[in-house]
């Protein structure tokens, strides 16, 4: 694991890709590309148009046009009315001559265009599709092609189903992971850590405008799926990220209804106290985050001294857990954290406070307010509010003490034997 203190923050790394994917106005076909890439659908419908304006005027048509279209159909940003244009581009690409000798390769060579083609292929006649498969596999063994482009032209062959198509592995690992995450390519978890690499070295131009958006998406999926601390300086949107992850935990949580094996008892795992909270917790954050502390004590203030339930010096941060029970009120515990937030501020070594709340009486209905009142406060970052998870049912029936369980004697024989009640009667006389 890479120490916490090393390499850019997450944060940082983002911020960077997203800065060189920019794209300006002047590059229609490259801005589509990036709005269907990243999900940022506003601008499609406008450059659809002005691709079917330019489209209609036989002088200035290109493929280009055409891929602007497509990535607008993929996206379902394409008016009603474009539909026609787009398949008449579709049929013209479909008819129209490609690698011809002595001619300079336009489309051939172009990965952002001929995906952009092949995914609006499939909202036209499947009977333009062949020849486009044929194209994007001759396109594909092309030796001057670059890494990007061979690695877009080798996805528009896997959408268009070609035969023949290039096997996934000639792709870079970002356009993998970044077309896997648009359900364009399967998933290669594989992939995962080269693509990782990539976005942590890249610099910006290098490869063509067109992979920093693939980089960016590649980046994202990835932040998602995994836990970036192996990879990259931690911050405290990755201790959020794993806390709200908790969750998904409970799906294995032992809770058993009957034994689960023949020499063991059934088990289940209550979480009834703070104490409980906190050490799950601890399971799950110690594996990635070296410097975790349990129940560390904060500077003195006065006649206070807090304890800390968790601790990750190198964040400058502190987890505190609360348990919510039957009863007690939300407000009461939104205090109880607000005085925690006023004596840790007091301590130079803490900058950031997480909450993390077990609600153990599932009101769910209350956590928004109380999630919006500890967010205002300076130094949480986030706060998150679990409930209890609805296998972890508690018994609700009432045990019988084992005094009134005992086996009720005949009455038949009771009647047949009265005398013994005297006598035992008549023992304390005798003593």
């Amino acid at each position: 694991m890479v120490s916490v203190s090393d390499g850019p923050t997450v944060a940082a790394v983002r911020a960077g890709l997203v800065a060189a994917s920019a794209v300006d106005d002047d590059a229609p076909l490259l801005l589509a590309f990036r709005s269907f890439v990243l999900d940022d659908h506003g601008p499609l419908t406008g450059l659809a148009s002005r691709a079917a304006e330019a489209f209609g005027n036989p002088g200035e048509r290109s493929a280009r046009h055409v891929a602007m279209l497509g990535y607008a159909a993929a996206a379902r940003r394409l008016p009603d009315a474009l539909a026609p244009v787009l398949a008449d581009g579709i049929r013209w690409i479909a008819e129209r001559p490609w690698h011809r000798p002595l001619r300079e390769a336009t489309l051939e060579a172009d990965g952002v265009s001929m995906l952009g083609v092949a995914l609006g292929s499939r909202e036209c006649d499947d009977a333009l599709r062949p020849p486009l498969a044929e194209l994007a596999v001759k396109s594909a063994g092309m030796q001057t092609l670059s890494p990007l482009n061979r690695s877009l032209v080798a996805a528009a062959a896997h959408v268009l189903g070609a035969a023949g198509r290039p096997d996934l592995s000639v792709m870079l690992p970002e356009v993998r992971v970044a077309l896997a995450d648009l359900a364009l390519m399967p998933v290669d978890e594989a992939s995962g850590p080269p693509a990782w690499r990539s976005a942590l070295r890249y610099v910006p131009g290098e490869g063509g405008p067109a992979r920093a958006p693939l980089t960016l998406r590649a980046f994202d999926a990835l932040c998602d799926r995994n836990m970036p601390a192996r990879l990259g300086r931690l911050e405290a949107r990755d201790v959020v990220r794993v806390l709200e992850g908790v969750v998904r935990s409970f799906q294995s949580w032992t809770w058993e209804d009957r034994p689960r094996t023949p020499n063991s008892p059934a088990v289940k795992w209550h979480i009834e106290n703070e104490y409980h909270v906190q050490n799950l917790l601890w399971a799950v954050l110690a594996p990635l985050f070296p410097d975790l502390r349990a129940e560390e004590y904060a500077a003195p203030v006065g006649h206070k001294n807090p304890r800390m339930d968790l601790t990750i010096p190198s964040l400058r941060l502190v987890v505190e857990a609360k348990f919510i029970r039957v009863g007690k009120s939300f407000a009461d515990i939104q205090e109880e954290i607000a005085a925690d937030h006023t004596l840790y501020g007091l301590d130079g070594r803490w900058d950031v406070l997480i909450p993390f709340i077990w609600d153990d009486s599932r009101r769910v209905e209350q956590h928004a307010t109380l999630l919006q009142g500890l967010r205002g406060m300076p130094k949480v970052y986030d706060a998150v509010v679990m409930p209890r998870p609805g296998r972890m049912e508690r018994d609700t029936g009432i045990e019988v003490p084992a005094r009134q369980t005992r086996k009720r004697r005949d009455p038949t024989a009771a009647k047949a034997a009265p005398s013994r009640k005297v006598r035992a009667a008549s023992v304390p006389e005798k003593l």
